[in-house]
């Protein structure tokens, strides 16, 4: 059996990798609720061991994540200081998803998630959102959540994220909100046109580069 060269085997890494990180991006697509903008309102603090509770209505299927604002510096993680999530039905006595929150990777300092396995059947129900702050040390400083508005009573600052059924409504739900701020000729197929082809004279050329 013919053995493959170095070069070979690099392309092949290459390639698998590509395909990961495309299958990566698509899968874990999903879009924040465009009608709510956060906003930095009163500040409401959250002691070692307390818990907060807040409830949404979520305005379409596939919830699967919800974005927080919180104030900086938020949590020590560094310190393994966390906050526990749970996403409980309307009456906050059933609990049906259970996580941590954690810190936006492309977004700023102030925003946080909670990311949980999908609600296909969301759209118009009532859920409840605990959080609990489970810091190392009891000592530790609260941490503060932003609420919407002045007044500290407000509900917090929170924004619902869904997906849709499947990959390709992801897509095309990524193109339609893409379209709305490009022009003509980065819009419908010519926006998938020149995405393909960058991704493939990408590929194209990292392979004459491993090949020469």
């Amino acid at each position: 059996m013919k053995k493959l060269s170095t070069k070979n085997i690099f392309l092949v890494i290459f390639s698998l990798l590509l395909i990961a990180i495309f299958w990566r991006f698509v899968t874990e697509l999903s879009f924040p609720d465009a009608s709510i903008s956060l906003q930095k309102g009163a500040l409401v603090k959250l002691q070692p061991e307390n818990s907060l509770t807040q409830k949404f209505v979520a305005a379409r299927d596939g919830l699967t994540k919800v974005e927080f604002l919180l104030r900086t510096p938020g949590i020590a993680f560094e310190n393994k200081d966390k906050v526990e999530m749970e996403l409980a039905d309307e009456t906050c006595q059933h609990s049906l998803q259970k996580g941590e929150l954690r810190s936006s990777f492309l977004a700023s300092d102030n925003l946080y998630e909670f990311n949980f396995e999908k609600v296909a059947t969301s759209k118009n129900k009532t859920f409840c959102l605990v959080a609990t702050f489970k810091p190392v040390k009891a000592s530790a400083k609260a941490i503060q959540f932003f609420t919407s508005g002045t007044d500290p009573a407000q509900p917090l600052s929170i924004r619902p994220v869904y997906q849709n059924q499947n990959i390709w409504q992801n897509l095309h739900e990524l193109e339609s909100r893409l379209s709305q701020y490009k022009p003509w000729f980065l819009k419908n197929y010519f926006l998938w046109f020149i995405i393909l082809g960058f991704i493939f004279l990408s590929v194209i050329l990292v392979a004459i580069l491993i090949v020469i």
